[in-house]
């Protein structure tokens, strides 16, 4: 199985170089906020890709553990082979820890990261994915909504 960085939410975290916890969060608590770095270069594409953010990121944790992260005006520039792509991605991710899975919805516009050399999602619409328990993949993108893989656009 696959991993995978899970939200727009946590691209600040993967640009980072840190990847979501190893395990489900304890009962009650979603993955922390992480703070947006500036600039950071992703590999997810399998060629560097520069990347500069701007905007905010949250996680609101609910009384029954569902996460709901919001990215309000979170703009990125992604830059690979003398071409440069543009994106709003202010989606909201629903993260619902269950005993056997993690089920996430993404509504709006979200950038989703496979590893290398996966790509680079952009979401739009109603986006479904499941994850075990230990963040790998278990389902890829259904609902009604588009996932376009970016780096085509980005290849040399």
């Amino acid at each position: 199985m696959k991993k995978w960085v899970i939200s727009t939410a946590l691209v600040a975290a993967a640009l980072a170089g840190a990847s979501p916890a190893a395990a489900a969060p304890p009962e009650g608590k979603g993955p922390p906020t992480p703070p947006v770095p500036a600039s950071g270069t992703l590999t997810n594409c399998g060629f560097p890709v520069d990347i500069q953010l701007t905007g905010k990121v949250k996680n609101i944790t609910k009384p029954n553990g569902i996460v709901i992260s919001t990215s309000p005006g979170l703009k990125i520039t992604l830059t690979a082979n003398g071409k440069t792509l543009n994106y709003v991605i202010t989606g909201v991710s629903r993260y619902e820890f269950l005993s056997d899975r993690i089920e996430v919805t993404s509504t709006g516009r979200n950038l989703l990261l496979l590893p290398s050399p996966d790509g680079l999602y952009l979401t739009t619409g109603n986006v479904n994915y499941a994850l075990n328990l230990d963040f790998t993949e278990l389902r890829r993108f259904s609902g009604s909504g588009t996932a376009t893989n970016i780096c085509p656009l980005l290849a040399p």
